[in-house]
Formats: structure tokens, C-alpha cells, sequence
């Protein structure tokens, strides 16, 4: 291959590996107690044993795309030390304390997270705790621009896993600026040194 076809397999290269990092979006915290609802008390109804408490949702700054995303939470058990996006495999990790048996309710924004089939109806999300699958997850009749998951937990466990079919970022802010600036670094290219040709020179 000559030179221009390197040149473009470069290019194509560095923005991929720029890109592909962007995908897992942290999160920062900022809890913040109070709103109460008529289902405060909702992580008694999942416990795996625990069962007690019930209180206030708790409000977590899911920080992603350049935007914060507020997610509610109640756990019985333990507390909740950190959430994270992983948009490559459309999850939303949380990671938890736990000291007892317990029930995580998650009161999902369907922009940050949602599950859907392909006729676009609700689906059932799928849930991991300690990269072991979760069958029993339960759901409060969902709203509509909220989706409530009740997960019952053992003591012990560290993390939870919740897994859609679309989450934010599909593509953050900075990974279209990559793009396109890998883009129009090739149509430079290419007007400057003409079309690229990936014929071998005889």
C-alpha cells in the first residue's frame, strides 16, 4: 500500500482508539435526602431477608454526555457508593456496601436507562449482582419517563449491575468532536493528494 492509504488507515485508527475509551461514563455524587413519595417504603417489598426501613429517595448525580442525570435510590442492607454508564453494553453499574440482606430500589430516568423490544414496547431489564445473573427483579408499574427496579441483594455483595437496551451516551460530546475531526482530516487529505488508492504499486 502506498503512503496515502497509510495515512488513512491511521487516521481511521487514532480515532477509534479515542473514541472506544469514551464509551464507560463516571459518575459523581451528590446525594441529596428528601423527596418522598407514596412508595417510600419500597425496598421492603424485595428483601432477600433483610426487609426493614424504608425511608426518603436519595438522589445520585450520574454525571454523562456532558449532563447531569439525577437517579433516585432506596437500599435497605447498605448504601450506595457509586454508579456508573457502560453505553458499549448498555449498563448501569452500581456499586454498594452491603452489610446485610437488602433491597436496592432504583428509580431509573428513561433517558439514562431503558429497555425496550423491537415493536419499541417495555422490556424486562436484566440484572447482575457480583457478575452472577439476577432472575427475581421486581418493577413498579412503570411511568412514563420513569422505570422503579426492586433488587434483593445478599449480604456481602459489591456490586449490581442493570442492563437495558439503551443507555446515555450513546456517543458523548467529545467522541463526535473526534469523529469529526477525524473526518474532516481525511477530506484534507484526500483534496490534497487526490483520491486514495489501496491498489498495490506495480
Amino acid at each position: 500500500m502506498g503512503y496515502k492509504a497509510y495515512t488513512l488507515m491511521a487516521i481511521i485508527l487514532a480515532s477509534l482508539a479515542l473514541v472506544i475509551p469514551i464509551g464507560t461514563t463516571y459518575a459523581t455524587t451528590n446525594a441529596t435526602e428528601g423527596a418522598t413519595t407514596n412508595e417510600a417504603n419500597v425496598p421492603d417489598i424485595n428483601a432477600t431477608g433483610g426487609g426493614g426501613g424504608g425511608g426518603n429517595w436519595t438522589t445520585f448525580d450520574l454525571t454523562a454526555g456532558g449532563q447531569t442525570l439525577p437517579v433516585q435510590y432506596m437500599i435497605t442492607g447498605g448504601s450506595v457508593e457509586n454508579m456508573t454508564i457502560h453505553s458499549e453494553n448498555q449498563t448501569l453499574g452500581v456499586t454498594i456496601n452491603s452489610t446485610d440482606d437488602g433491597t436496592l430500589a432504583l428509580r431509573l430516568p428513561r433517558e439514562v436507562i431503558d429497555a425496550k423490544t423491537v415493536e419499541g414496547s417495555d422490556a424486562d431489564f436484566a440484572a447482575f449482582i457480583d457478575n452472577a445473573e439476577y432472575t427475581d427483579a421486581g418493577e413498579i408499574e412503570p411511568a412514563a419517563d420513569t422505570r422503579t427496579l426492586l433488587i434483593g441483594f445478599p449480604a456481602g455483595a459489591g456490586s449490581i449491575d442493570v442492563i437495558g437496551t439503551s443507555v446515555v451516551p450513546e456517543f458523548s460530546t467529545i467522541a463526535v468532536v473526534v469523529l469529526a475531526i477525524a473526518i474532516i482530516g481525511i477530506v484534507i487529505a484526500t483534496a490534497r493528494h487526490g483520491r486514495f488508492s489501496f491498489d498495490p504499486r506495480m
